[in-house]
């Protein structure tokens, strides 16, 4: 289901910068009431417009687009619409489509093979408004490389030689200086093609009841380190040891195995069932320690890694975990017929099962076809392809049943080791119990006999014994619940940060950070105009400039997302402006010297007019554009609809 608006008022066009203040104390209630109303104001008449195409006036519209925006985040709902009004300013005929995220998994990111590529009209999508919680390296490999078009993880399709050959260069070179140079050159080339328009890099806000919680190890163990429940700390004071999480969406949405699931959803629950070789201690040190490795090497050759397991590792049903389930597990995400989400990144990456030599029950040795420079820190850890399954409960499973399999569902009931299970089965420190559809909540039972226990205990922590999701839609509903005790917990995702204002101890506090997410406005690039550019007026005069048109209508439409004010005016100044899709600000490598798109409408309607389009504005000399380019002299474009499923790595936010 989803809503079609046609744009038709003015929204936030008299944005004014004001000064943010971080401390609670100095802000006014009635001034972030104020706020709270005309933002639900501004959405609840937005949906409720009769619909009607709007035409620019005093000009023809130069092409039409429409917006794909999911349903669950005001915030982001909101910016959607003063970005669409901008574009409509330019002279571009603009539709909005609210969609839900199922209907948006259908049509941009997991549709079958022939909606890909396809334009909305089409049955495809145009533009979609989405966000990405992040990893830590700094590698656009798994979303870019033309290799990961579908069915792989770049839903963009994105096919560009000079992106290919740096994606290849990070990802292979192991010499950290080197390494930094290719990093920055990548995001000079993303910067300048704009496959994606990354709008802000997140600085969440997670609220919490103090009475329960202790804030501080929310600040430091945020995505990509998330949810790591076992070391939330009790409050002292408190007798309280079950914690309930609110989330924004429902779990399990595409399941509860990490290698059928891209749900940031799912994470919230199966990241406490499930374990990694490897994992980063926190985001305040960046360590990588041991968790079912004990150690690891690389040999000489940069492409051998062997890893020594932990052992005594008993998963939930009492069998104990060897390098059978390492293999297993990675031989199972790259099969075909399982259709990974992270099977074409993770193929890329080990090449076959055949790459992978289990030594002995706790030795195992990948035989990588070429180096990986984040293989120990990336692909067997924390984020998305690290968690290990069970090869005693899934071998005999085809992998066309995977998806709805009680494993995965939790729903229904299988048997294992003579023990009745629903839900997944791990080696983590919580335990799944069951999933009330009724209520739409998950609970999860503390596993005493957690390898790790002792240590968390002598840490004073691994106090919650009892630990729920729960799915409450909208953020009005969500600070209702905890102030009234239901919940201890609002993810981040709810995007709270102009709503801290009636956060109130004692029932209520947060914290802020800085975090690896982002907000983004991804595009169709087998889109004949924005994509291929093979329908603008340029493209038709000279199909050998077509890609370069396209490039100049997706920097134009970058030049008409205010950045700065979406994070002033709609987030109460947290966050800060995009540069780059993956590349935050947090990110080793991140090149500061290269500074967001402005907000500048006559710029873009000057690159519009580069073109081709009738703006009224003269386009940009020919010395600008190739300065501006920065990669049009030596990038060679070819964009291609590609065929197959859409897949995806990154955890997409609510």
């Amino acid at each position: 289901m989803y809503i079609i608006i046609h744009n038709s008022i003015l929204c936030g066009k008299s944005y004014k910068a004001k000064t943010f203040k971080h401390s609670l104390g100095i802000k006014l209630l009635s001034k972030t009431k104020l706020k709270l109303g005309i933002i639900c104001f501004l959405l609840t008449l937005s949906i409720l417009l009769v619909p009607t195409t709007f035409m620019v006036s005093g000009q023809d519209n130069l092409f039409h687009v429409t917006l794909t925006v999911p349903s669950t985040n005001p915030s982001r709902q909101l910016w959607s619409e003063v970005i669409a009004q901008n574009m409509i300013d330019a002279g571009i005929s603009v539709d909005r489509a609210i969609q839900d995220w199922g209907t948006i998994y259908d049509r941009a990111l997991d549709p079958p093979p022939e909606i890909v590529g396809k334009t909305f009209d089409e049955g495809g999508y145009d533009m979609l408004f989405v966000g990405y919680a992040m990893g830590i390296d700094p590698d656009p490999f798994s979303l870019y490389h033309s290799s990961q078009t579908p069915p792989g993880q770049n839903y963009y399709n994105w096919v560009n030689t000079e992106n290919d050959r740096l994606c290849k260069l990070i990802k292979e070179t192991v010499d950290p200086d080197q390494l930094l140079q290719y990093v920055k050159e990548w995001q000079q080339l993303g910067h300048s093609e704009q496959p994606s328009i990354t709008i802000k890099y997140d600085q969440e806000a997670l609220v919490f009841d103090p009475t329960a919680l202790v804030g501080d190890p929310f600040e430091i163990l945020h995505y990509p380190v998330w949810p790591r429940v076992a070391e939330w700390e009790l409050n002292p004071q408190t007798t309280q040891d079950t914690i309930v999480l609110a989330q924004t969406g429902p779990a399990p949405e595409e399941g509860l195995n990490n290698w059928v699931s891209t749900s940031y959803y799912d994470l919230n629950v199966f990241g406490v069932v499930f374990d990694c070789l490897t994992r980063r201690e926190n985001l305040e040190t960046l360590d990588l320690i041991p968790s079912l490795a004990t150690s690891w090497e690389v040999a000489d050759d940069d492409k051998t890694w062997t890893f020594n397991l932990r052992q005594g590792v008993k998963w939930h049903d009492g069998v104990e975990f060897t390098a059978e389930d390492v293999k297993f597990t990675y031989s199972a995400a790259m099969a075909d017929d399982l259709a990974s989400n992270q099977g074409a990144f993770v193929k890329e990456i080990i090449g076959s099962a055949d790459n992978i030599e289990i030594v002995d029950n706790y030795t195992i040795k990948f035989h990588l076809p070429a180096p990986y420079a984040f293989f120990a820190s990336g692909l067997v850890s924390e984020g998305s392809t690290g968690w290990i399954l069970p090869k005693h409960v899934l071998e005999n499973v085809p992998y066309d049943e995977w998806r709805d399999h009680p494993f995965n569902t939790g729903v229904g009931s299988y048997t294992s080791n003579g023990q009745t299970f629903s839900g997944p089965i791990g080696t983590g420190p919580y335990k799944y119990d069951n999933y009330n559809p009724t209520t739409f909540t998950n609970t999860l039972t503390k596993n005493n006999d957690y390898w790790d226990a002792q240590r968390l205990l002598g840490d004073g922590l691994f106090g919650i014994e009892k630990y729920v999701v729960a799915f409450i839609e909208g953020s009005d509903a969500a600070i209702t619940a905890l102030k009234t005790g239901e919940v201890d917990v609002l993810d981040a995702q709810y995007s709270l940060q102009a709503k801290l204002g009636s956060i109130e101890q004692p029932w209520g506090d947060y914290v802020t950070y800085d975090a690896f997410g982002l907000q983004e406005l991804g595009i169709n690039m087998a889109h004949p105009i924005f994509g291929t550019g093979v329908d603008t007026p340029l493209g038709k005069e000279d199909p050998s400039r077509a890609a370069e048109a396209a490039r100049y209508v997706r920097q134009a439409i970058s030049h008409l997302v205010p950045r700065q004010q979406i994070i002033n005016e709609i987030l109460d100044g947290y966050g800060s402006p995009g540069v780059t899709t993956p590349i935050t600000t947090l990110t080793f490598g991140f090149d500061s010297s290269i500074t967001p798109y402005s907000y500048d409408v006559t710029m873009a309607k000057s690159l519009l007019a580069a073109a081709g389009y009738d703006t009224g504005v003269a386009p940009p000399s020919k010395d600008f554009l190739e300065e501006y380019g920065l990669y049009v002299g030596v990038a060679v474009v070819a964009v291609i609809v590609a065929v197959g499923a859409v897949y995806f790595i990154r955890k997409r936010q609510s």
